[in-house]
């Protein structure tokens, strides 16, 4: 797979589409015990919790490679299998084996459960009890799946992931503003930190720093930094002075 995926025609494609991905996991078992046999594989040749452990590890891993580094869609199809849950309603799980079933969800931007209503097939990106779904970046609820017939064109995946596209866009015009604001008060507040040797400088960073026009999580994220920055230095917090102090061996 990771030799084919580096192929000449592979690079020409946009989409990837494993068919399916539980017989991709199931490959990528067979794969962790040849690789590792001595950790991943019991004396059953059954594969081991570890080795499990590695599967969900590699999974996420080409996923990630695909979909970021050779900058793909990558599509993952999968049966579903009903089983009950705690108070015995009928769920559909994935159909695959192990533990992979959960981790495989994580990298994805968002999943959705195919099924026949009536005539009509439609994919629904929420969750319902009946099945676990996953929607982001303004797709979620139900859809429509069009039947195509030999003059129609087959664009319904294309429209979906241009939507979420033109969505994270839109988003990320939104956000940049704020965004720019973050960026100037963690620079601002790491200048403040990387400059400090004294206590006295510690105490007087634990005043500035919350001033600074700050955005998003930048506050919460800079006074961590600055607590990190006088552990380092061996400051210790006095509470009753409410200054740092250096630290008592």
């Amino acid at each position: 797979v990771l030799s084919d995926v580096e192929s000449p025609e592979i690079k020409e494609c946009e989409t990837i589409i494993i068919d399916t991905g539980g017989s991709f996991v199931s490959y990528l078992q067979d794969w962790a015990m040849r690789d590792n046999p001595a950790v991943n594989r019991q004396k059953n040749g059954a594969i081991s919790l570890k080795g499990f452990g590695a599967v969900k590890q590699e999974f996420q891993r080409f996923t990630n490679y695909v979909r970021d580094v050779m900058n793909k869609n990558v599509i993952y199809v999968f049966h579903s299998d009903e089983q009950k849950d705690k108070d015995g309603n009928p769920q559909q799980r994935l159909l695959c084996e192990g533990a992979a079933r959960n981790i495989v969800w994580q990298p994805c931007d968002f999943g959705g459960y195919v099924q026949m209503i009536g005539t009509t097939r439609v994919v629904t990106f929420t969750p319902t009890q009946e099945f676990f779904a996953k929607g982001c970046y303004g797709i979620e609820g139900q859809f429509t799946v069009p039947t195509v017939g030999p003059a129609d064109k087959n664009d319904f995946l294309t429209n979906l992931f241009e939507k979420a596209r033109a969505n994270i866009a839109a988003e990320a015009e939104e956000f940049a503003p704020v965004k720019e604001q973050y960026d100037k008060a963690m620079s601002d507040a790491r200048a403040i930190i990387d400059a400090i040797t004294t206590a006295d400088e510690t105490t007087a960073a634990v005043e500035s720093i919350p001033k600074l026009d700050h955005a998003l999580t930048s506050k919460k994220e800079a006074s961590a930094l600055l607590a990190a920055k006088a552990t380092e230095l061996g400051f210790a917090f006095d509470k009753k002075t409410k200054k740092y102090q250096e630290a008592q061996g």
